[in-house]
């Protein structure tokens, strides 16, 4: 008569298989979201560096044809971020939808109507009233996770989008534009040129 063998995994062999899975993913997850998140910054770095570089066209745009306004964000004409982007787009100084202007955490505004473009869909902080004077390495932009000033660093929090407290966009007047992480969260860095001189950064 012929044997017949049962092949099959035991429960004790299930469960040390479950348990090394388990531990596999508890070592990768925190990798894949780190990797993830740096990603995002890059992204918003990008992006960043390409609202500075139209804004600042925009300036020299005004300057050399005589406008009478200037190009730089002020709290006369654009009191916020969300609203200075709106004017970027409908003057057609940037092609873009207002997806652009979102990040990591942000729900995007898939758009191109300026209506359905709200704070809310907005991952920037903006300085306002800068003039040509302003020296380069003022922060003008920063990713809203950021709460604290030109002139006193607020450390981060893990609840604030986008990036919690992994990590901020800085994009400065002359068009440097960087992400900040671990000890490289310092004043001197966001916002290298140390002048705060009626400068306000207000929120989107």
């Amino acid at each position: 008569m012929t044997k017949r063998y049962a092949f099959g995994f035991t429960l004790i062999e299930l469960l040390v298989v479950i348990a090394i899975i388990a531990m596999l993913a508890a070592i990768l997850v925190p990798a894949v979201n780190k990797a993830l998140t740096s990603a995002a910054l890059v992204q918003t770095v990008s992006n960043g560096k390409n609202i500075y570089t139209s804004a600042f066209a925009n300036q020299m745009d005004n300057a050399v044809l005589g406008a009478s306004s200037s190009g730089w964000p002020s709290t006369s004409n654009s009191p916020n971020s969300t609203a200075y982007f709106k004017n970027l787009v409908t003057s057609g100084v940037m092609n873009v939808s207002y997806d652009f202007f979102a990040a990591k955490g942000i729900t995007p505004a898939k758009t191109t109507n300026e209506s359905q473009f709200a704070a809310a869909n907005n991952a920037w902080r903006l300085t306002v009233d800068m003039t040509d004077g302003t020296p380069e390495g003022t922060a003008f932009l920063i990713t809203k996770n950021y709460k604290g000033t030109l002139a006193a660093f607020t450390a981060l929090s893990a609840a604030d989008v986008p990036f919690g407290n992994a990590g901020l966009v800085v994009v400065q007047k002359g068009g440097a534009a960087f992400s900040l992480k671990g000890n490289q969260l310092t004043l001197e860095n966001l916002n290298s040129s140390g002048f705060s001189t009626g400068l306000t950064v207000v929120d989107p």
